[in-house]
Parts: structure tokens; C-alpha cells; sequence
């Protein structure tokens, strides 16, 4: 079992706190644990959301594509590179 030892604590509407008892009740658990297993859920599948990348097949096959294929710096960046002064360190 995990540890509690952290504390959050929110300011709702006693509209909001009348639906969140409900909704605990309907499911018979406390307030407390509605909410935090909403939460949790809600928290994962945003986490989730931004941790992957789901593509199509030709999408994923371009995908790669691009990734093996050779590095090409703009040209651009090439020429400030080489008019670029060499590094002098300071004393």
C-alpha cells in the first residue's frame, strides 16, 4: 500500500460539492476517493497523451524515413559556420 503523506486541498461551490457527494454516493465510496481516483485517471491519460505518438502506417513508414535519412544542414547554417571566428579562451 502506498504511503498518504502528501495534502491537497481545493475550494469548490457547495453546488460542485453536492454533485462530487452524489456521484460518491451513486458509487459508494467516499468523496475523497471519487475524486482521487478521477484525478488519477484524468492525470494518465494526459500523461499519456503527451509521452506517445500514434501514427497511421504510412505515416509511421514516412516517419522513419526521415529519421534515417541522412542529416542535411540548411545551408545557411552552414555559411555562418564557416565565416564564424575560431574560439579564443579568455586568460
Amino acid at each position: 500500500m502506498t504511503t498518504k503523506d502528501r495534502r491537497r486541498e481545493v475550494r469548490i461551490s457547495s453546488e460542485d460539492d453536492d454533485l462530487l457527494v452524489e456521484a460518491a454516493g451513486v458509487l459508494g465510496i467516499s468523496v475523497t476517493e471519487f475524486i482521487l481516483d478521477c484525478a488519477r485517471a484524468d492525470a494518465a491519460a494526459i500523461v499519456q497523451a503527451r509521452r506517445s505518438v500514434n501514427l497511421d502506417d504510412a505515416s509511421f513508414d514516412r516517419f522513419m524515413q526521415v529519421l534515417d535519412a541522412p542529416a542535411v544542414p540548411p545551408a545557411a547554417l552552414v555559411d555562418q559556420a564557416r565565416k564564424a571566428r575560431p574560439f579564443q579562451p579568455v586568460d
